[in-house]
């Protein structure tokens, strides 16, 4: 394995105190650079800190694996550490994904095979009977987002029951269920993007299926997670909490933090993460060190076959940030990851209120543009100097 592994996480006495926007507060820790990232504090000044009511963790990783976190806090907020693990819900879907990918690189699973050879007779049933084709619709599709199925997490019903109580439990099979019971299909297979949590569920059980295992144990074992300096990624209520302790993280003003898990643990979702960890695991895939063959990151990132206008490829999503490309994914409760191709530079990062995704999203952006400028200019990724305090 040739990324480097991440440092243990910088005590609060070991950060740096700065003062940016309207009297906000950002935390600072260099983990192995010793210099911060340019292209983060070029990024950083437009940000008006000031307006925040939550806070804002993001993390970078360049090339040579020179790292940095910083914790942009509203001033009457007590600032997070940086180490603090978030739920990353739809960021999962790349862990998904290329777990299926590792799966069919071995010749385990055919990603032109239709779903109904893996799935349950009682889902499939629930299909057909909802006006679907699951004799049609393939693995990739799932993968893509161009299965036709329809989403049950976007039903107003699914909102309104998790927040009339947030304890409800779910499970896959009463999210196929409440798919059947709340949806109509989005469309003929292969026919257009329409995103699916379901899809991902779907997805989640041929995994299983064909691995033999429940699917956070295929994740961690196809992925080689406990092997890629990822010490604070764990899948809720399959796994052992790790790191140091989780965010709590804020949805129209309410707390989510005791929201049971369920409502997105089953392969739409289900992982807990830091930043750093999420920069880490996207580094990894996206320099073609989690796949056995440079031909299988190649199909995840390929548009062949998909619809012209889908942004999605197989579990990763494209951007465009100022005409510059990058590739990741985000995740319902204000995550955010994307890896730069030319400078080689990653950034991830979460909000702790949901309404304040956008702010981080333009962040990023900046960042991201920062990084493809400066690596064309110097060929090296480099951002030069970062600018001197007015």
């Amino acid at each position: 394995m040739r990324a480097k592994m991440a440092a243990s996480p910088a005590s609060a006495d070991t950060m740096t105190l700065t003062r940016i926007g309207f009297a906000a507060l950002l935390y600072s820790t260099a983990l192995t650079a010793a210099a911060a990232d340019a292209c983060l504090a070029q990024a950083l000044p437009p940000l008006d800190a000031g307006s925040l009511k939550g806070q804002i963790v993001v993390s970078t990783l360049a090339r040579d694996g020179a790292r940095e976190t910083r914790v942009l806090a509203a001033p009457s907020a007590t600032p997070l550490k940086g180490d603090e693990g978030f739920r990353i819900a739809s960021v999962t879907k790349t862990y998904v994904a290329a777990t299926a990918l590792r799966l069919h690189e071995a010749g385990k699973l055919d990603l032109q095979s239709t779903i109904d050879q893996y799935l349950p007779a009682q889902w499939i049933d629930l299909l057909k009977r909802d006006g679907y084709s699951p004799g049609e619709i393939t693995v990739r599709q799932l993968l893509s987002h161009t299965s036709g199925l329809a989403d049950h997490a976007q039903a107003p019903q699914f909102i309104a029951t998790v927040k009339a109580d947030p304890a409800t439990k779910w499970t896959p099979a009463e999210d196929v269920a409440h798919l059947v019971e709340w949806t109509q299909p989005a469309g003929k297979p292969g026919e257009k993007y329409s995103y699916s949590d379901t899809g991902y569920i779907l997805l989640g059980a041929i995994i299983e299926r064909v691995s033999g295992q429940p699917l956070p144990k295929a994740v961690r074992t196809q992925l080689a997670l406990g092997s890629r300096g990822l010490p604070d990624t764990w899948w809720e209520r399959a796994e052992p909490a790790r790191g140091r302790t989780r965010a709590h993280q804020f949805f129209e003003g309410e707390d989510t933090y005791d929201w049971d898990p369920s409502m997105d643990l089953f392969g739409g979702g289900g992982t807990v993460a830091t930043p750093a960890d999420m920069a880490t695991f996207f580094d990894a895939l996206l320099a073609g060190r989690i796949f056995r063959n440079g031909a299988t990151l190649a199909l995840m990132q390929s548009p062949v076959g998909l619809p012209a206008d889908s942004p999605y490829r197989l579990g990763l999503l494209t951007y465009s940030f100022d005409g510059v490309a990058a590739t990741g994914h985000s995740g319902f409760w204000g995550t955010l990851v994307v890896r730069e191709p030319v400078s080689g530079r990653t950034i991830a990062g979460a909000v702790t209120r949901r309404e304040e995704f956008d702010q981080l999203k333009a962040l990023v952006g900046r960042y991201v543009v920062a990084a493809n400028s400066a690596a064309k200019a110097g060929g090296k990724g480099e951002c030069g100097p970062p600018p001197r305090p007015e």
